[in-house]
């Protein structure tokens, strides 16, 4: 048996996941050229360079192999690669078989865009010497260039399993892995690699990405920030922070992130697509038209520019021009998430031109895919209808809790607030910013308030609606406390005498607001079922358990008869301080209806509330799938558009007739 060596127990080191005890056992056998050569690799693979140069002058004083790879190394450091390659076949004319050589061979070859010879060479490579870590890590990085990315994770996996402790090969398969839509195992990557390096700046832009495409919004932001706060000029992090703050609706900050990162890298096409949305979404329209034509001046062909321009043509009435800008587009090339913009605004251009066959196709591809998209897995599909089944068993048994007992406090009843609910689509948010523009009323648009009175209701013994049959007094105060601080984050220094909190689906939680708040008004928005459920089935949403019922005209209808079902229930069983307004009242006749709505508001009407201009400065941003329509003038084509597509629905209006009537609605 050979005597074991340093360079044997710093390989073991190595394969036992302990790669800086085996840099320090290299590094202190300075003379020995094989612990020596070994060390370069290590230190190049993890991309310490300075640390590999110094290694490789060591080295390259000497007149064996691993001195022409270490000059190879120090010609590719000075960006010479085609001297480093030059020194590479040198070495490889005497020794075909060296591992290292070809090696860097290979990443010599890959700098000069010939790819093809630099992954013959890293395979050779890792033919040679099967557990070379850092010759696998770059076949992988070729392999992912080449759009193989399963190929590329099996390489980085290989390198892992020689050299579990190589956190570019860790790192790297974590950005593979979120290439490959698998952000679960790309963050458990990521993290692994801050969990050695908390100060690893693409381990936090990764970790953001993942988080992000996860939904997990807050700790994404964290990731962003720190990854900025290690390297203020970090495009990509700007970038990125940029998407996060414009899905979460933050426009300004939003818009300052992509600006800086458009400063950092002026061609940056995508940035330029990302911001031209973010102005869509708040209709600075001009400004949007702007920046899509700086885009395209970059890249005429580019597929998420391509779209924010045919929104823009749309939203300008050439429906015409913007679908066939869209059918230029090869929507099988895209990302999944594009893709599904891409079929809805199809869609809509389609409807505006009166082609129904093809707007309902379109928005039938756009549903399915959505309904295969990574946040939906993580949704249980039954939770919605398993709390809509618990919130009608408890007014079965007549709600018990949900009346003002006598004990109650009394300081706050809630006479300041009012509840705008109803089914999505029915107009909720063209009401919301009517009211909002009247000096007396200020709002809090579709924010989570009632919200974390529930979830601390759900986490008692009793459980959520139960609980509320065993409030006291006390309990009453506390929860009204939680309730008007999360108002209170919202509402920020504004302030007005009336409190409109707009959330459609929260109409199944009447009987808990009667309960805390006996005397709010609760605003319930109408609109013909027939639109409701189409208007429903033709969004883009943001999936929650809710809203991923709506991929389907069946399941439209479905959810909308159980939510409808339930509501009248509740409003016959509880004593509501209730108002009814239709939708198709507060576009044909604006006037009178805001009158009723202010007259059981309690307010006098505002000449703002129909002033165009004022409505829509009540806020810098929409939050809702209606903020194109809101930003119009009143219009009346969504009246009645069920009509059109009467041959579809068909099959679901004998599931809606009654409601509909009930309703004073008609399908004849």
């Amino acid at each position: 048996m050979h005597p074991t060596t340093e360079f044997d127990l710093a390989m073991a080191e190595i394969r036992s996941g302990q790669p800086e005890r085996a840099v320090q056992r290299l590094k202190a056998q300075p003379d020995d050229r094989r612990c020596a050569a070994r060390l370069r690799e290590m230190l190049v693979g993890e991309r310490r360079l300075a640390e590999a140069a110094e290694v490789a002058r060591s080295l390259a004083s000497g007149d064996d192999a691993e001195a022409l790879v270490s000059a190879a190394l120090l010609r590719h450091l000075a960006q010479d690669p085609a001297g480093a390659a030059e020194l590479c076949q040198r070495t490889l004319q005497q020794h075909p078989d060296h591992a290292a050589a070809l090696n860097h061979l290979g990443r010599a070859l890959h700098n000069l865009g010939r790819t093809e010879k630099a992954l013959a060479a890293f395979e050779r490579a890792v033919a040679v010497a099967p557990d070379f870590a850092e010759a696998w890590h770059n076949l992988a990085h070729v392999l992912r260039a080449r759009g193989q990315l399963h190929r590329a994770r099996q390489a980085f996996e290989t390198a892992l399993e020689h050299a579990p402790g190589f956190l570019s090969a860790r790192l790297q398969l974590g950005v593979t892995l979120y290439a490959m839509d698998q952000p679960q195992p790309a963050l458990d990557c990521f993290e692994s690699v801050l969990a050695r390096t908390p100060d690893e700046v693409e381990a936090h832009v990764g970790a953001g990405l993942a988080l992000h495409l996860l939904g997990r919004m807050k700790e994404a932001r964290a990731h962003y920030e720190r990854a900025l706060q290690l390297a203020p000029e970090h495009q990509a992090a700007h970038y990125y922070l940029g998407c996060l703050l414009n899905a979460i609706g933050d426009s300004a900050a939003a818009i300052a992130s992509l600006q800086r990162a458009l400063q950092l890298q002026p061609d940056d096409v995508e940035a330029w697509a990302e911001l031209a949305g973010v102005y869509e979404q708040d209709s600075r329209i001009d400004d949007a038209a702007q920046v899509v034509e700086r885009g395209l001046a970059l890249a005429p062909a580019h597929p998420a520019l391509n779209l924010e321009a045919a929104k823009l043509e749309r939203r300008r009435g050439d429906a015409r021009a913007a679908a066939e800008r869209l059918r230029r587009i090869d929507p099988r090339r895209l990302p999944s998430r594009t893709a599904q913009q891409y079929w809805f605004e199809l869609g809509q251009a389609l409807d505006r031109c009166e082609d129904i066959a093809g707007a309902m196709r379109a928005f039938e591809t756009g549903n399915a895919l959505a309904a295969r998209s990574l946040r939906r897995q993580a949704i249980n599909p039954k939770a919605f209808d398993q709390k809509l089944d618990q919130l009608f068993d408890w007014l079965g048994r007549d709600a018990p809790g949900s009346r003002p007992q006598p004990a109650d406090p009394t300081d706050d009843s809630g006479a300041d607030l009012c509840f705008l609910v109803g089914m999505p689509r029915s107009g909720t948010t063209l009401l919301d910013t009517m009211l909002s523009a009247h000096p007396q009323v200020v709002s809090i648009e579709e924010q989570a308030t009632l919200e974390h009175v529930i979830w601390q209701l759900t986490h008692t013994s009793a459980g959520y609606p139960g609980a509320i049959e065993g409030l006291g007094a006390d309990d009453v105060a506390a929860l009204r406390r939680l309730y008007r601080s999360a108002c209170a984050r919202h509402l920020g220094t504004r302030s007005a005498p009336l409190v409109l909190d707009k959330l459609p689906l929260r109409c199944l939680h009447v009987g808990l607001i009667r309960r805390l708040f006996p005397q709010a008004r609760i605003l319930f928005a109408l609109r013909h079922p027939g639109d409701v459920v189409l208007s429903s089935f033709m969004q883009q949403y943001a999936p929650n358990e809710a809203f991923i019922h709506f991929d389907t005209l069946q399941d439209s209808t479905r959810m909308y008869c159980r939510v409808l079902a339930f509501w009248e229930r509740a409003a016959a069983q509880l004593d509501l301080n209730l108002h009814y307004l239709r939708y198709e009242d507060l576009i044909a006749e604006p006037a009178r209806t805001l009158a009723d709505v202010c007259r059981f508001l309690g307010i006098e009407p505002d000449p703002a509330m129909l002033d165009d201009a004022a409505r829509k400065a009540t806020r810098e941003r929409v939050r809702t799938n209606s903020y194109q329509q809101v930003a119009e003038a009143l219009y009346t084509r969504a009246n009645g558009r069920w009509q059109r597509y009467r041959p579809y629905l068909e099959p679901h209006i004998d599931a809606l007739r009654p409601l509909a009537e009930r309703l004073g609605y008609s399908f004849d």
